[in-house]
C-alpha cells in the first residue's frame, strides 16, 4: 500500500511539471508572436487611421526640429565641433523621420 502512494505522488509531480513547462513555453511563443493573434493585431494597428495620423504628426514635428537646427547651423558664431554636433542631430532626426514612412 505504501509503494502505491509513492508511485501515485511521483506520477502527479511529473504531470504537474509537464503542465507548468507547457504553459511557460506557450506563453513565450505567444509573447513573441509565433502563435496567437499578435501578428494580425500588429498589422491592423499599423494600418489604422490613428497610427497613420500619429506618424504624419511626427513627421511634421521632425520637419520643425530640422528647420530650427538648420537655422542654428547657419549662425557664424558656431565652432566646428558645434556645427558637427548640430549636423549629427539633423542626421538623427532624418533617420527618425524616415522610420515614420512617407
Amino acid at each position: 500500500m505504501e509503494t502505491d502512494k509513492k508511485y501515485f505522488a511521483g506520477w502527479w509531480f511529473w504531470i504537474l511539471l509537464l503542465l507548468i513547462l507547457t504553459g511557460i513555453i506557450l506563453f513565450g511563443l505567444n509573447s513573441i508572436g509565433l502563435i496567437g493573434k499578435t501578428i494580425v493585431e500588429r498589422k491592423v494597428f499599423e494600418n489604422s487611421y490613428q497610427k497613420k495620423a500619429a506618424d504624419k504628426d511626427a513627421r511634421f514635428m521632425y520637419d520643425a526640429q530640422i528647420a530650427v537646427l538648420e537655422r542654428r547651423l547657419r549662425s557664424a558664431k558656431l565652432s566646428e565641433s558645434e556645427k558637427a554636433e548640430i549636423q549629427g542631430q539633423i542626421d538623427s532626426i532624418n533617420i527618425l523621420k524616415a522610420s515614420k514612412g512617407d
